[in-house]
């Protein structure tokens, strides 16, 4: 039988088209079915869709990854279920994730299921509903992501608000390409609406007036800012400077967690309450958690 369980990405799929109650949440729904759990009739049906369209050159993949699940040999690689599921589902994201692989499939490190599992995608999606109770209207003016990774979560972002600009920051050089690329509908291509950078985030200076600068990048000039909404949804991974650094009064959203089985995460806490003490805000608009089933996310909305 297919090893197909361990995409975990499929899952992390179905909960934001379910969440945003996606058009075609439910025709989603079938594949998994297909294709994990080998249930006759979706694939019975999606058989069908096949014959309908007639013979193409991607008709055996196809039907070999319908019949995954009684293929004990057989495994489908991402970009083949990304392509299938593109065929039900009509969706931004899933075409960026898709071009996203093609170009980065090289690198080792980039494995769907720590971006887009359950838990990461009800992380991100707890973020936009909860700043959507805090903030009014959609305008976030302009966001910066202290620990941004691959900036991922910069999707939901222009989903749910309209931010003027997005800049997205982590100490590991080698995510700025990857990050560019994958928010390229956002960034080379729309006046680099989104922009990623390499910096230590504990390192930032703020200046009198509340403003950064962002470190030198070839495609853009020197960049002074201030920044309407600092956002780190990693702060397991560094200690709490970057937080008392920034300007008194600064609109900040964080999540931290519970995972301390992550040799990466240095710095978890056990409870929300946990991170309030730590994370010293003078007000605090949201604070609550979220059970992931593999840990417990922690949020704090506020000033600090």
């Amino acid at each position: 039988m297919t090893q197909l369980k361990n995409h975990h990405w499929l899952n992390g799929i179905d909960e934001y088209l379910t969440r945003i109650n996606h058009v075609h949440a439910e025709q989603f729904k079938q594949i998994p079915k297909a294709i994990h759990q080998g249930n006759i009739w979706s694939i019975r049906n999606m058989m069908l869709d096949l014959i309908k369209e007639g013979t193409k050159t991607t008709s055996k993949a196809n039907t070999n990854l319908l019949l995954s699940h009684y293929l004990p040999d057989y495994e489908p690689t991402e970009k083949q279920l990304l392509r299938f599921t593109h065929r039900y589902v009509d969706d931004g994201f899933l075409v960026d994730i898709y071009s996203w692989l093609e170009r980065h499939q090289h690198l080792a490190d980039l494995n769907l299921d720590d971006h887009f599992s359950r838990g990461q995608i009800k992380s991100k999606l707890w973020m936009m509903e909860e700043l959507r109770n805090v903030v009014s209207g959609n305008e976030l003016g302009i966001v910066v992501l202290y620990g941004g990774w691959y900036a991922t979560i910069a999707h939901f972002f222009f989903k749910f608000f309209s931010p003027s600009k997005l800049y997205s920051i982590d100490l590991d050089s080698t995510t700025v390409d990857i990050a560019d690329g994958f928010n390229i509908r956002h960034g080379e291509r729309n006046e680099w609406q989104f922009k990623a950078f390499a910096q230590d985030v504990n390192s930032i200076r703020y200046d009198k007036e509340g403003k950064l600068t962002l470190p030198n990048d070839d495609r853009l000039d020197n960049l002074t800012i201030k920044p309407t909404v600092i956002v780190n949804t990693s702060c397991e991974h560094m200690n709490e400077d970057w937080f008392y650094n920034l300007p008194d009064g600064q609109f900040v959203a964080l999540q931290t967690n519970d995972y301390f089985a992550n040799e990466q995460h240095t710095n978890c806490v056990n409870s929300v309450n946990e991170a309030l003490a730590k994370y010293k805000f003078s007000e605090v608009y949201f604070s609550g958690e979220l059970d992931t089933q593999l840990y417990n996310r922690f949020m704090i909305i506020g000033k600090k």
